[in-house]
């Protein structure tokens, strides 16, 4: 997998866990505030400092579950931005954030393979123009 493969992947982790993030608290009663934004951010810091443990869990059903959870503390820190962005918002509005942002993902996860390819070629262009 090359590098741009990899990063197009990872953007969608990070989104699907800021979907989470969001989702959660929504469910639990929990609105748009500063206290949550601060909470998402100490979470993310927790993630942060594990992140080198979190790297080392095992390959389940074929998928490297360290290579995923690795960048997941970003998640939270994109949750705390629609929060911050968002401030106010009630719970059912956070959910609906949430699931924005894990629809955002999900769309980056299944249209990555065609911006993957048409990037992949128009650099090959690019590189053969320099060539000639």
């Amino acid at each position: 997998m090359n590098d741009w493969q990899r990063r197009s992947q990872r953007v969608t982790i990070i989104l699907l866990v800021a979907s989470a993030t969001l989702i959660i608290p929504g469910f639990a009663g929990v609105g748009a505030s500063l206290a949550l934004a601060a909470v998402l951010v100490l979470f993310a810091g927790a993630l942060w400092q594990l992140r080198d443990e979190l790297e080392t869990l095992p390959t389940v059903a074929g998928y490297d579950l360290g290579w995923y959870t690795k960048e997941s503390w970003a998640g939270p820190i994109v949750g705390a931005v629609i929060v911050l962005a968002m401030l106010d918002a009630s719970p059912p509005e956070l959910r609906a954030l949430g699931g924005l942002a894990g629809f955002v993902g999900m769309v980056n996860y299944f249209v990555r393979p065609l911006y993957l390819y048409v990037f992949g070629h128009l650099r090959q262009l690019v590189s053969s123009q320099r060539a000639s």
